[in-house]
């Protein structure tokens, strides 16, 4: 079987000939879909639905496999990408991203996500659920109030997963012991199925596909609120993919009577916009040739009109999903790093009392 090289794919490409050079070099071949999470979690159930309908949408029907590497808050997996993948057009990230990581120049993040080539991403809501028997017992939301010994289970102490909960519920005011470290989201949802711990937050697949037909539908949690992305006018309103739910912010002016506002809840907003805005992404390793992450682009933008993969997405996650592609991600990307500098100061003193243990 003849092979062109990307150079030759690139000068045909100039030629207007992209898309016989492209099916040329991916014929034969086998793509890696690298997802930065464990098997069996939330990240994982996706990215695996994705390499199953990508082959039909890149040129020349290339094979596709799924390799994880999880840890660290998915920086493992995300510095394999950065570090180690080579810029052949082979290997395609499907992450969970690490927005504090990013935002704030985590050293355990060696590679900068604007580094990398982007593709495309994949806009999901963050659902905080309780389970009902913490004492003295939750019927409803605003019990969560009352509770005590609450035990908050997440990923490592710097991982948006975390951050994003502890300053949550310290905006509201709530007594509770946080339970960090844990590899992955299916790994907590785990832990509270066997009472280790009492709430948590997940992606909106964890809490569609996996949490509420298991632990939700049997009386043992409930959802407590949704944080989602503010709309381009600054307000915030229920996701359309879960308009059941109310708020974050909503419930806090329940039980609080007013807005939140200070600087915890300015950080919360820090993170929960991005993050909310493109929960899952797609990157190719850095140097990436464009034409590579052209044909990727086009394969995943392919994919969401693609019948078949939606109906297996739809039937995995209970949710269609909502793609963010071109300008739109790399926009919110780039945006990350614009942090005001007393805002970055106080949010990596609070991430090093999370850590230490002292929220």
């Amino acid at each position: 079987m003849k092979v062109v090289s990307w150079a030759l794919a690139a000068a045909a490409i100039a030629l207007g000939l992209a898309q016989p050079a492209a099916a040329q070099f991916y014929e034969g071949k086998t793509v890696t879909v690298l997802v930065n999470y464990p098997p069996g979690g939330p990240t994982d159930i996706e990215g695996r639905i994705v390499a199953r309908h990508l082959p039909k949408h890149v040129p020349g029907e290339p094979t596709v496999i799924v390799k994880n590497q999880g840890g660290g808050g998915g920086m493992i997996g995300t510095n394999y990408l950065g570090e180690v993948a080579k810029p052949d057009g082979l290997t395609v990230g499907f992450f969970t991203w690490n927005v504090l990581a990013g935002a704030l120049g985590d050293p355990g993040l060696r590679v900068k996500y604007t580094d990398f080539g982007f593709v495309a991403g994949v806009a999901n809501p963050v659902v905080f659920y309780i389970r009902k028997d913490t004492p003295p017992g939750v019927n409803k939301p605003a019990d969560i109030m009352k509770t005590s010994g609450l035990k908050a289970l997440s990923l490592d102490a710097q991982n948006t997963n975390t951050i994003q909960q502890t300053l949550a519920l310290d905006l509201l005011g709530i007594k509770y012991n946080a339970v960090p470290g844990y590899k992955g989201l299916k790994g907590v949802e785990t832990a509270i199925l066997q009472g280790e711990g009492q709430m948590a937050n997940s992606s909106l697949p964890g809490w569609r596909a996996s949490i509420q037909p298991t632990m939700e539908k049997r009386g043992l949690v409930i959802p407590l609120w949704h944080l989602t992305a503010a709309g381009p006018d600054g307000t915030i309103k229920r996701s359309p993919s879960v308009p059941e739910l109310q708020t974050f912010e909503e419930f806090y002016e329940q039980v609080h009577g007013k807005k939140p506002s200070g600087m915890k809840y300015e950080g919360l907003r820090m993170i929960v916009d991005p993050f909310t805005s493109m929960f899952r992404t797609a990157f190719m390793p850095p140097k990436s040739p464009k034409e590579s992450v052209g044909i990727m682009r086009a394969a995943f933008t392919g994919l969401w009109k693609d019948e078949a993969f939606l109906k297996d997405y739809e039937k995995a996650v209970k949710n269609r999903p909502n793609l963010v592609v071109g300008e739109e991600g790399e926009k919110i990307i780039a945006g990350v790093v614009n942090v005001k500098p007393e805002l970055a100061a106080f949010m990596r003193k609070y991430m090093a009392d999370v850590a230490a243990g002292k929220n």
